[in-house]
């Protein structure tokens, strides 16, 4: 991770979960992180407005107005991004399809259009997911695998990733990644299962689950992290303009596991160890998801290097330590111990 220190980083989303956990790694790695978010980040986040002030460049407004974030990139001149800004939520999408399709889609034709007109050498590693795939039996799907979004969040991650390999056909430079079930530290998002049990726990109410037999392809937020990284590393190495690459990301658990075997391990770590499940039946989500990471493994030599066991084990610690110092200290503390394992 020397490649990163001194470049300058362009982060879209970098106050939401995932954002900030590649902020403060990458900060970490002594890059130069330009922020781009249209929330500051609430409260108990892995990153803070007081860390932000003091270590990152941070602009505030939304992935949609286009002038502003054109601005932006002209005027940092960033080495790499890495856009993460969306709305990321299923069950939101169904709520808010056009608020869903307009963050999702235009945020994206707004970056890379800004990428095209200002520098169409800039590299670019575009945020998806492994919602995208057509979900029709259970199967690890491959990055050439058909493409199909049963919600407006999944149809909109399939529209970034087809309009990302369209710009990377104007000249761009692009790489999408698509990432299973994140789970760690600092995510507060509604309908999620992990922030959804740690926020019935601190309230000392009992979780309710919904789906508990769907499986997910669950994965530590620090190797997606790394996984990102390589595949920022490798884009910005190649010298071919028009590059277009899809990459997996995933674990490598002999099976699946079901939402209610997570919810279980996660209750082993505090004192309530009731939940209530039920199915829902309102709102379609894919019963199965399981994706394969062959690819990044063959290519960057990419793993999940986290247990699921290991994974909860930290997030529950992360939330649920009561001694914790500062979300950002202790944040940055255990990333300094995750990559000198």
């Amino acid at each position: 991770m020397k490649f990163y220190n001194n470049k300058k980083v362009l982060i879209t989303g970098n106050t939401g979960f995932k954002g900030s956990w590649l902020t403060l790694t990458l900060k970490n790695f002594g890059s130069n992180i330009v922020g781009y978010s249209d929330k500051k980040p609430i409260k108990n986040s892995v990153i803070n407005e007081k860390w932000i002030k003091k270590n990152i460049s941070q602009y505030y407004n939304k992935i949609e107005n286009f002038s502003y974030l054109k601005n932006v990139i002209k005027k940092e001149k960033p080495d790499v991004i890495f856009h993460l800004a969306a709305q990321p939520l299923v069950l939101e999408s169904y709520k808010e399809p056009f608020k869903t399709f307009q963050t999702n889609i235009m945020g994206t034709i707004n970056l890379l259009e800004a990428i095209k007109t200002i520098n169409d050498n800039i590299p670019s590693i575009i945020i998806t997911t492994d919602k995208v795939y057509s979900n029709k039996t259970y199967k690890k799907h491959n990055e050439d695998d058909l493409l199909e979004g049963i919600d407006p969040y999944s149809a909109s991650k399939v529209c970034a990733e087809n309009i990302s390999k369209s710009y990377s056909n104007l000249g761009l430079k692009i790489i999408t990644a698509r990432a299973g079930n994140i789970i760690g530290g600092g995510d507060w998002s509604k309908d999620r299962l992990i922030p959804d049990i740690i926020k019935s726990i601190k309230r000392g109410k009992t979780p309710e689950i919904r789906n508990p037999l769907n499986t997910r392809p669950w994965l530590y937020v620090l190797d997606v992290v790394e996984g990102y990284l390589m595949l920022g590393k490798k884009i910005y190495q190649t010298k071919n303009k028009k590059y277009f690459n899809s990459f997996n990301l995933a674990p490598t658990y002999k099976r699946p596991y079901s939402v209610l075997e997570v919810t279980k391990k996660l209750l082993n770590h505090s004192n309530n160890k009731h939940y209530i499940s039920h199915n829902n039946k309102c709102k379609k989500e894919n019963k199965y998801l399981s994706i394969n990471p062959k690819k990044i493994k063959a290519q960057l030599n990419w793993r999940a290097k986290t247990s699921l066991d290991e994974a909860l084990a930290y997030t529950a610690n992360w939330y649920l330590n009561k001694n914790k110092a500062d979300p950002s200290i202790y944040s940055q503390q255990h990333i300094i111990n995750y990559f000198n394992k």
